[in-house]
């Protein structure tokens, strides 16, 4: 008869004497690797360490690519932004400068980390939410203002006038000022309603 209790005891020392072999082979690896590479095994002082600057151009990625507007003439500040994988900042920047070089555009760089890309300019403008609707020849026109003395036709909506109340007319004659899309629509919506 199978004695269970002797049993036990032998399958735990078997158990613990893998485990103690399993660590001391572990152990043994990890310091041959360090005399192998003694470079690795070096460790830096702490002032050698620079925490806040990655001076290692090579590795990659994912960098926040943000780009800011700033209209002066209106005060408001654009900003666009996305995410480009699996590159690091020096590459970005010379792919984002020859883009800008090409269209004409030109930025300064703002803000340049290992993980953020921040381009900034001034334009002496209104931004593009600034419009000035009138009514011209039956024909409602929303202009984009983008200064005092340049406007570009944003849309034009075919309404007849009998169909918009008395006292908006005349001010359409005379150009009403919007500056926000939202306005604008909710303005189009009153319009055609």
């Amino acid at each position: 008869m199978i004695d269970y209790k002797k049993y036990r005891i032998f399958v735990i020392a078997i158990f613990a004497v893998l485990l103690m072999f399993g660590i001391y082979i572990g152990f043994g690896l990890e310091s041959k690797k360090n005399v192998a590479n003694p470079a690795e095994a070096v460790i830096k002082k702490e002032e050698d360490v620079d925490i806040y600057n990655d001076t290692t151009t090579s590795k990659k990625y994912d960098i926040e690519l943000v780009y800011e507007d700033y209209y002066t003439l209106c005060n408001e500040t654009i900003t666009k932004s996305e995410t480009v994988y699996d590159t690091n900042v020096d590459e970005l920047l010379e792919i984002e400068k020859s883009k800008q070089s090409a269209s004409s555009k030109e930025y300064e760089v703002k803000e340049k980390t290992k993980e953020r890309l921040v381009f900034y300019r001034e334009l002496d403008q209104n931004c593009p939410n600034h419009f000035n609707v009138k009514l011209e020849n039956g024909v409602i026109v929303i202009y984009s203002v983008v200064n005092e003395s340049v406007s570009t036709v944003y849309k034009t909506i075919d309404i007849a006038q009998e169909l918009i109340r008395p006292e908006l007319v005349e001010e359409l004659n005379l150009g009403i000022e919007i500056n926000s899309k939202e306005e604008l629509n909710l303005f189009i919506e009153d319009i055609e309603s």
